[in-house]
């Protein structure tokens, strides 16, 4: 067996999800990121992360899909009134119950699994009574985003071993879920981990890294898939640009930094 055939059983061909954002989807073999995946759209402060995602949810809705969009910052209503303002109306999405936008304080989420936030020995024995995300009955969504991971973290800064665990959980949660997972993380402008922790992107499926660069003609947005397991992709960081009506990426346009 030949080294492409083995990749070929380790990793073995998904179907792809096509996002329909302008020149996105031409960065992958197969049309798009492969489904049921889980990826860490990676970035620094205003890159277009969660711009990238919920674009990604819109259009999938008008496709007829199902979302779930999980936030730790933003209020439901700041997200719809974001996701207006590029002319993204989901509120008939969010009426007929297709588009679930749940807002979550992470030391919520923190006390849930874990009692306390002391970290104590018996946390995996604790957290492993409770889901690390509770997905409304019969909504089985096809796409999941968690905005952010960095909140999370934020939250539970001294409490390293329960992050940990939360981590692992959430992670095999979303397998198990069979859904294409998005999980926003900050990071550094020119980032060389790509995660507050650095063991999020060791569980991800995929890395897209979006970044913000410094030019001589000045700041260059770019896009990057760091990584997908399940499928052929662009090696190459490639310009971006955030517009009035979303994202457009341009696979031609290589950027160097």
């Amino acid at each position: 067996m030949n080294e492409m055939e083995l990749n070929q059983v380790r990793h073995p061909k998904k179907q792809a999800l096509q996002t329909n954002i302008s020149g996105f989807d031409a960065l992958f073999n197969d049309g798009g990121i492969p489904t049921g995946s889980t990826v860490l759209i990676a970035g620094s402060t205003g890159t277009g992360k969660s711009t990238l995602c919920r674009q990604i949810c819109y259009n999938a809705l008008k496709s007829g899909s199902r979302c779930m969009y999980v936030s730790f910052e933003e209020s439901k209503q700041q997200i719809m009134e974001s996701m207006q303002s590029f002319g993204w109306n989901v509120s008939e999405f969010v009426e007929s119950g297709q588009f679930v936008i749940q807002n979550i304080n992470p030391l919520d989420i923190l006390r849930m699994k874990f009692g306390s936030l002391g970290g104590s020995g018996s946390a995996t024995e604790l957290s492993s009574k409770v889901k690390p995300l509770v997905i409304p009955t019969e909504l089985n969504p096809e796409i999941i985003v968690v905005d952010s991971l960095s909140a999370i973290i934020a939250a539970s800064l001294t409490k390293e071993k329960n992050y940990r665990v939360y981590l692992q959980q959430l992670f095999s949660f979303f397998k198990d879920t069979k859904a294409t997972s998005l999980l926003v993380t900050e990071t550094g402008p020119i980032p060389i981990r790509f995660s507050e922790s650095g063991i999020e992107e060791f569980l991800a499926d995929g890395i897209i890294v979006l970044y913000n660069i410094q030019k001589t003609e000045g700041k260059v947005n770019a896009l990057e898939v760091l990584k997908m397991r399940y499928g052929q992709h662009s090696k190459h960081i490639v310009e971006m640009n955030i517009t009035q009506n979303g994202i457009e990426v341009f696979p031609d346009r290589n950027i160097t930094i």
